[in-house]
């Protein structure tokens, strides 16, 4: 699905990041100790980034809401987000959880360049997203 405006992209990032939040406080129900830590801490800063793009979004929404944009389609970083049983598949869809949101924030960031704030909380998200894939890969 095209995310046309900015609400619509705003909206995608913070269900991205609900989306996450769920995964990892599942998967850390069926996680290792060592894992379970991990994946907590990856749970809790989903619902601290899902704050601050609801903030974002609240404070930039009034302007911005019927600017048109184009190239950013819903279906491009999508992943399955079901909990599996095993601790490694859950490790393999982290690592495609946050290999997509990265990529996400880094196309969203360029469409909306035009809002300096907006742009500096995605480019902010984007690096701490590939700091959780360092992390991740590194188990």
């Amino acid at each position: 699905m095209q995310l046309g405006t900015f609400g619509a992209i705003l909206k995608f990032a913070s269900e991205l990041e609900d989306a996450a939040a769920n995964f990892y406080e599942e998967a850390a129900k069926r996680a290792s100790s060592e894992r379970q830590k991990l994946f907590s801490e990856l749970s809790n800063a989903s619902k601290k980034n899902k704050q601050m793009i609801d903030r974002t979004r609240r404070m930039e929404m009034q302007e911005m809401i019927l600017e048109a944009i184009t190239g950013i389609d819903s279906d491009n970083y999508k992943t399955d987000k079901d909990v599996a049983p095993d601790e490694s598949a859950n490790l393999r869809k982290a690592v495609e959880i946050e290999s997509k949101a990265k990529k996400f924030y880094e196309d969203s960031m360029e469409k909306l360049g035009f809002l300096p704030n907006v742009k500096k909380t995605f480019a902010k998200l984007a690096s701490e997203k590939q700091d959780r894939l360092n992390k991740l890969k590194s188990c």
